[in-house]
């Protein structure tokens, strides 16, 4: 079955994978192995002409850390905004924050950059210190750059700790009681996909595989409250990570020749995927999270133990990285 992935409705240019941490909630598994390649000028230009075709006139620039290249990120902006495309924001872990960084806040706002987003939470603690995320909060301030602290809530917590040093999750965990980690969830939003799928999956009940073949067709994939389009021009379907569409084909007719694994999906849901996965030789868990848990199994398995390179299994390297 067939499908057309049509009007845009809010979403996110990623310029880059390559991140200084490693969080293990991460959708889009990055880390600092991922491959270094960072946005370029002509995919920026199929991006934003395709994004502009669809609707969406304004964007959020996230990663990875885009800042690993400030360079490439102003000019990034640039592209952006030429096209008329307003920035909402730009999502940072601080950890490239120091004083002698205070010049790049005047920059963004130089280039028409309003806001930042600034990760606060257990997970960006493991790597990066709160010492750093408050002196960028605090500069942006001085500087006039607005803050989306994401999320506020967290700020309270990583508070009781030393902020000159990381924090493991099992620290919090020791503080705040057994449970804290897994009510995580309950206090601002995780999509379970890329590393939270085997995060979680240690904190709560798993369902039969039985009851997880029997989910519904994912029509989630054509989504687009939240959209992402990456480094290399793949539209990302569904906040599905690891799953690819050439962003030129976005308002085509999303076709079984070129994209079997996504139409299975769209069509037959994970029970289809499940069956060709069969095929090749894949052997279920008894149970799993959730349908996405073992979606992202299947995946896996094509990719890292089938060699399937394909152009809508991709990155590879997000499979290598979780």
């Amino acid at each position: 079955m067939s499908f057309v992935i049509s009007h845009l409705v809010s979403g996110g240019i990623i310029t880059n994978y390559s991140c200084s941490s490693r969080c293990r909630h991460c959708l889009y598994a990055c880390s600092p192995q991922r491959d270094k390649t960072y946005i370029t000028i002509d995919t920026l230009h199929t991006i934003c002409a395709a994004l502009l075709k669809h609707g969406c006139t304004s964007v959020h620039i996230g990663g990875g850390e885009p800042f690993l290249n400030v360079e490439k990120l102003l000019q990034a902006i640039d592209i952006i905004t030429s096209f008329g495309i307003d920035i909402e924001y730009i999502e940072t872990n601080a950890s490239w924050y120091n004083s002698n960084k205070h010049h790049i806040l005047q920059q963004l706002k130089e280039h028409g950059v309003a806001t930042l987003l600034v990760s606060i939470s257990p997970f960006h603690n493991e790597f990066v210190p709160f010492s750093k995320t408050k002196a960028l909060i605090a500069a942006c301030h001085d500087a006039g750059v607005n803050v989306f602290p994401w999320v506020m809530e967290f700020y309270k917590d990583l508070s009781v700790f030393d902020s000159s040093c990381t924090h493991s999750l099992d620290e919090y965990e020791s503080y705040f009681g057994k449970g804290y980690i897994a009510k995580i969830p309950g206090r601002y939003w995780i999509h379970y996909g890329g590393r939270a799928v085997e995060l979680f999956k240690g904190y709560y009940r798993t369902q039969p595989l039985e009851e997880i073949l029997a989910s519904p067709p994912c029509h989630e994939l054509t989504n687009t409250s939240h959209f992402h389009v990456d480094v290399y021009g793949n539209y990302i379907p569904g906040l599905c990570s690891g799953l690819a569409i050439d962003v030129l084909d976005l308002g085509k007719e999303i076709d079984s020749a070129k994209y079997p694994i996504i139409t299975t999906l769209y069509s037959s849901g994970v029970a289809g995927l499940y069956a060709v996965a069969k095929q090749e030789g894949f052997d279920a868990h008894n149970s799993y999270l959730n349908k996405c848990d073992l979606c992202l199994h299947i995946r896996s398995f094509l990719v890292i133990q089938k060699n399937m390179n394909t152009h809508e299994l991709q990155p590879v390297e997000f499979y290598d990285n979780l």
